[in-house]
């Protein structure tokens, strides 16, 4: 009896998923970024061409460094504008990427690692925050896309080590997009999550 209990109870605990943020995000496909390809010097040539003062002037108009980045280019057999419109599908590819949510992660029990931006809390007791995936998103920089935003509640809350501790939090997680105000001390800002978890365990974060 002893031996089937034990049993029962680690079948329970491997049911348990660990998911790591790219688990939240479809995968991008088989389109693959053309940078890639190219070599150095190659790479800052297109540089000095989409980021030159006249990129996207539809007359051709072009300055002395644009007009040579470009003959380099063509010379060494890359197309600029077959590989400048690779990058705008490949970024349109992300963007949808980015709003899209893995509906096949609703209902199941995992674990994730992340970073703890406070929403309901009184003083170290947090209640409700966002998990984020690096220190410091949401706050100094645009926020990750939605489906890398976890909308987290702990019923009876837990005593938060600050913004730079990690920590593993697991629990139910489902799928759908909420939005949260987040305070700083210049302002408020809305940010969007495509998760939430009703968490069930939130411990120190270690490999």
């Amino acid at each position: 009896l002893s031996l089937g209990v034990s049993l029962i109870f680690s079948c329970l605990a491997s049911a348990v998923e660990t998911l790591k943020w790219q688990d939240l995000a479809p995968p991008l496909g088989d389109i693959k970024n053309p940078i890639m390809a190219l070599s150095r010097s190659q790479r800052n040539n297109l540089a000095v061409i989409v980021w030159g003062p006249n990129f996207k002037n539809t007359t051709g108009k072009m300055n002395e460094e644009e007009r040579k980045a470009r003959t380099s280019l063509i010379a060494s057999g890359i197309d600029p504008d077959a590989i400048i419109a690779e990058l705008k599908v490949l970024k349109e590819k992300e963007r949808q990427r980015d709003e899209t949510l893995v509906e096949e992660l609703n209902g199941r029990d995992i674990r994730i690692p992340g970073y703890v931006l406070p929403l309901d809390f009184s003083g170290t007791l947090v209640k409700k925050f966002l998990l984020v995936p690096y220190v410091g998103a949401c706050i100094h920089t645009p926020p990750p896309p939605p489906n890398q935003i976890i909308n987290v509640k702990v019923s009876d809350g837990f005593e938060s080590k600050g913004l730079f501790a990690p920590v593993w939090v697991s629990g139910r997680i489902t799928t759908g997009k909420t939005k949260e105000k987040l305070s700083f001390v210049d302002g408020t800002s809305k940010v969007s999550a495509g998760y939430s978890i009703e968490a069930t365990k939130i411990v120190p974060y270690q490999d």
